[in-house]
Formats: structure tokens, C-alpha cells, sequence
């Protein structure tokens, strides 16, 4: 696992059947899943967190129900497992998309977002944007800016999730340029003790209506590309 590149996972929610994903489940995510009150949702949380437990269990042996985590202080999810606590992976869920991020020993983040429009996304922007990044936005079409949005907010919270800060991190002091969706150039402000270089930040468009960013960490070595799984839960 140590050459391991960071491995994304995406699977449409829809099309997974309850079967016995249950099993998988642990009673504290059991739990979780019987309060939600909209069967959407409580469907959509069930095969996210059955979809994580099967993708790792493909990098370790261990069955799926036998996973065990925890939490960091700030509440960022993480393997407590013996010996295999340098796994690392995380977690999404949207409308009709789920999806995860494998890595070995670096730190990793995802998030995905439906393409959909929002009140006031210039206003959001405004307040979690780099002022470059929003005087960009303000100078694009109506419909290049939903998609100049999403990008830079995706990147933002696969970024922040990696680094399990929470979103009361000043995301208007991160400036994100992104040239491609392989070529994305990371900035703080100096009152940030970060640097871009440890980073790799990656995007995807998923279909026609979802935006999925990964950041990874490469602090020690640099990250290998990472590499995009269709999910299936009958293979």
C-alpha cells in the first residue's frame, strides 16, 4: 500500500439496491441512518457509508462490517483498526452522487456538488472567495459562473475536509487558478501557515450535473495521479 495512489470512488446512489448493505453498517451508523426522516436521504447516507466500507476492504483484508473508526478532535472521520491506521480516506454525499477518496499516509479530502442553482452564489462567493477569484467570477456570463462556483467551492472543501479543520477556516484567504482540471494552482494568504506545493488538487465532471474535487496531501514525496473507480457493489 505504500505506493498506493490515491484511488476515488463515485457511484450513483440510485442505482444500488438496499439488499444487504445494512449489514454492513455499524450501530452507530445504523443509528444515523433510522433518524433521517426523508427515505432519500436515509438511502443515500446507507450506500454512501456501505460504498466506503467495501472500497476499503479492496486494499485491506478485512470484510466490510468489520471496518472500525473513529474520530479526530476536530471530528474528521479516520480508521481504528490495528495496524492499518495509515489508510486514510474520506467521504461524500450529494444529490445523486456519493463518493470517496483512498490514500495511504497522506492526508485526503473530497467533496462533490449537483450542478444545480443556488440563491446568491455571487454573495456566497463574496465571503469565501479570494477577492481575485470573485472579480473572475463577476466578470463571467450567467452561465459560466454556476460552473466557475462550484469548481472553486469543491476544491475549497476537499482542501478543508483533508485537513479535518471544519469550515470555520477563512476559506477567502485560500486563492485557487484553476487552468485545467489537472492543473489547479493552490495560494494562501500569509497569515496561513500552509503552502500550495503540498498539495494536489484534482477535478472531475461526473456526467452532466456533478462537480467532484480531491485534495491530497504530498508533504513527505509527491502524490501519484490518483485514479477514477466506477463503484459496483456486485463486483
Amino acid at each position: 500500500m505504500q505506493n498506493l495512489a490515491p484511488q476515488v470512488w463515485y457511484l450513483d446512489p440510485d442505482c444500488a439496491d438496499h439488499g444487504t448493505l445494512i449489514d454492513s453498517l455499524s450501530a452507530s451508523e445504523l443509528a444515523q441512518y433510522r433518524r433521517f426522516h426523508f427515505p432519500a436521504d436515509a438511502h443515500r447516507y446507507l450506500v454512501a457509508h456501505a460504498m466506503v466500507r467495501h472500497v476499503l476492504s479492496r486494499y485491506a483484508p478485512v470484510e466490510p462490517a468489520e471496518w472500525l473508526f473513529s474520530t479526530t478532535t476536530r471530528g474528521k472521520p479516520k480508521i481504528a483498526n490495528p495496524g492499518l491506521t495509515s489508510l486514510q480516506f474520506n467521504l461524500t454525499h450529494t444529490h445523486s452522487l456519493v463518493a470517496c477518496v483512498i490514500s495511504f499516509d497522506q492526508e485526503c479530502g473530497i467533496d462533490a456538488e449537483h450542478l444545480h442553482a443556488r440563491n446568491n452564489p455571487t454573495g456566497v462567493a463574496k465571503r469565501m472567495f479570494s477577492p481575485m477569484e470573485y472579480a473572475a467570477l463577476m466578470k463571467l456570463e450567467d452561465n459560466e459562473q454556476l460552473q466557475y462556483f462550484y469548481r472553486h467551492w469543491t476544491l475549497r472543501e476537499a482542501y478543508v475536509k483533508a485537513r479535518g479543520i471544519g469550515l470555520s477556516f477563512p476559506t477567502n484567504k485560500i486563492q485557487l487558478t484553476v487552468h485545467s482540471n489537472t492543473d489547479i494552482e493552490l495560494c494562501f494568504d500569509a497569515s496561513i501557515k500552509d503552502q500550495g506545493e503540498n498539495w494536489m488538487l484534482r477535478l472531475w465532471q461526473i456526467g452532466a450535473e456533478h462537480i467532484l474535487a480531491m485534495a491530497v496531501a504530498q508533504r513527505n514525496r509527491q502524490a501519484a495521479e490518483p485514479v477514477l473507480h466506477r463503484f459496483d457493489f456486485s463486483l
